[in-house]
Parts: C-alpha cells; structure tokens; sequence
C-alpha cells in the first residue's frame, strides 16, 4: 500500500495547502533530543504524548508535543462527519483534520497576526529520527523497544504499535511540535476571568474555531495550549458543513469555556460574589436564544476572515478550494450516493477498518 503522503525535503512550513503554516524548528527539522519526563496526561491523551526536553543540549527546556498517526479514514469519520462533501483524496483529510497539521494552522495564523499571546508559544516542529521514536516508546510503554528493529521497519504495520503507524504511515516520521515550557498549571484565576473570554473571541476573529475546551487544555492561568482538533480559515470545515452545525460549533467554544471556568471555580471554592468575575461579551451563545432568532447570537463570525491577505498566489489558492479540494461529481454512483474515496487499510486477515483498531 502506499503512502498517504510524503513530507518536502528539505523541510517546508507545514500543512503544504493554503491557509497558514508552522516552519519547521531548525532547518533540517532534526535535532538531538534529550528526553526529560513525559508531562500530561498520557491514559487520556488519545492526540500526542507530550514531554519535557533539551533541545542540542542547549537552554531552555522545551515542552515537544509528539503526534501519533491517525488514518485518513478515522479522520473523515470524526472530525469530518460534519462535511457534506467528500474530500478529492485522502491527503487532504490528513493536511486539514490531522491533530498536527491543525496545530500547525493554529500557530500559523497567530505567527501571522503577531497574537502568539493568545496561546502558550509554539516555535516550529521536528521530525523524530526512528532511534528517537524508540527511545519515547521504551520509556513510555515499559518494553525494550531500542534492540529491535524501528516500527517503520516491521512485516507489518497493522496500528498496533506504539505511534499508531499503519501501512499507509510506512517510512513517515513522527511530527513534534516545539512549545514554550510552563510551570503553571492552573487554567483559570477570578481576576483573569475577562481575559479568557475577550482572547476566545480574538480566536475567533482570526478564524479559529478551537473546539476542545476544558480546563486540562488551559494552563499559566488562561493560556490554551492544545489545538489539536481546531479549525482554521480557509477550511473546508467551514465551507462544506451545514450552517446549523457550523453555528453550533461556534456555541460550543462559549459554552465549553462557560461550563470549564463554573466547575473549576466550584472545586476552588470561588467567591461567585467576587466582581472580579466577569461573563461573555459578545459571546453570549449559552445565556439562552434570544427572542426572535432560534439560532441564538454566536459572536464573531470566524469565516468572516480574511485569509487571502497572506497568501502569496490569492487566485490560486481560490481555484484550489474551489476546484480540487472536493471530490468531482463523478465519484457518485448510479443512485447519487458519493463513492467512498478514502483508503482501506488492511488489518489482519485483510478486513477494512475505521481507523482505530483494539491492540
């Protein structure tokens, strides 16, 4: 089976589409990592697996966030089930679903704007070396990995191994992204409470959607740290979806801010009489539907952005989303039903699979 895509060499900002990209962090997108301690939360973290490291032996430390590798087709079944038109080739699902490539975007786009303030700073990604990939997984899964022969080298790579890599990964590294490290692990405080508010509606004005928001993804008092699951302008997310589930959505990150500041403030026994606790602006989605509009009022429209700005070729970035991005009217079949063009990975016995695979 071949490979669902193939990384530039030499390194290029990543995802390869329009939209904003994360450089790599050195210019080979390699480095000599010294692996310090895993951090997080690594029984829920289904998304990466993050750890303190030494980059070249050089201060700072840094925190690397390391992705697994997830199939085109699990993508399109999670994230993607709100599309209401089918991708033109599996590639594209991986550039604008993979939980890397949406970081990528994410810190793209506030490199772009000069709002990295808006989130804990990311400086670029790495590519691990197979020696590397091994060296995380001994230490994390308690085997001895090291002796053995590197994942991408196996008969077979069916998904059970430890970075998720299936044949369509085969000779793919894994991709890390390089953040700020910090120490302060509390996401929310009553005195920042109008921050956390005004910055998710900054997001949004950006064309962010963030779409996971709990107070394990808040840190240094009310900075986001994971965009694993966002969705960035331009995006076919915002494009092929249906406008109630795109409003939803966009409720959703003010209700999930809501909801996270209320229970962690209860567990800290929060003076709710305290004014330093302020609500939603213009963010006002969970307060209820205003009369008149069973919608409700979302806020900041986050497709209202404009990402031609930054592009270096406008039209031809139009004429990809336009014409290439979706699969042709041709891929349906006789009744009008789209033909699935995502890939089937084999696992044992050669049955298809969606994508995640009990090991």
């Amino acid at each position: 089976m071949a490979s669902v895509a193939s990384l530039p060499n030499p390194p290029k900002p990543l995802p390869q589409v329009p939209g904003p990209k994360l450089a790599p962090f050195t210019a080979t997108a390699h480095a000599d990592i010294e692996f310090i301690e895993e951090l997080g939360n690594p029984d829920s973290d289904v998304d990466s697996r993050v750890w303190k490291v030494k980059i070249n032996g050089l201060d700072p430390y840094y925190v690397l966030k390391m992705f697994p590798f997830a199939l085109p087709r699990y993508l399109g079944s999670t994230t993607g089930r709100y599309l209401t038109r089918r991708l033109s080739s599996p590639l594209h699902y991986i550039d604008f679903l993979d939980p890397f490539n949406c970081e990528c975007r994410v810190y793209g786009r506030l490199k772009q704007e000069g709002r990295e303030d808006l989130a804990v700073r990311a400086y670029g990604y790495l590519l691990l070396t197979p020696q590397q990939e091994a060296e995380v997984a001994e230490v994390a899964s308690g085997t001895d990995i090291l002796p053995h022969v590197p994942a991408n080298t196996e008969t077979v790579l069916d998904g059970c191994n430890f970075w998720g890599r299936w044949e369509v990964h085969r000779h793919l590294p894994v991709r890390a992204i390089v953040k700020e490290l910090v120490t302060d692990y509390t996401p929310f405080v009553p005195s920042r409470l109008h921050d956390h508010w005004r910055d998710l509606e900054d997001l949004h004005k950006l064309g962010i959607l963030v779409r996971d928001i709990g107070p394990r993804n808040y840190m240094a008092s009310g900075k986001l740290i994971d965009f694993s699951r966002s969705w960035t302008m331009p995006s076919p997310c915002f494009e092929a979806i249906d406008r109630v589930e795109l409003l939803r959505q966009r409720h959703n990150d003010a209700l999930n801010l809501h909801v996270s500041i209320v229970h962690f403030g209860m567990g800290e026994r929060w003076d709710w009489g305290d004014p330093g606790y302020d609500g939603p602006t213009t963010l006002e989605a969970h307060y209820g539907v205003p009369d008149g509009d069973p919608l409700g009022y979302y806020g900041i429209d986050p497709t209202a952005y404009d990402w031609r700005r930054w592009e270096d070729d406008p039209k031809a970035a139009d004429a990809f989303l336009k014409y290439e991005l979706y699969a042709a009217p041709e891929s349906q079949d006789d009744e009008g039903v789209q033909k699935d063009n995502l890939p089937k990975a084999g696992g044992a016995g050669g049955e298809e699979i969606a994508g995640v695979v009990d090991c």
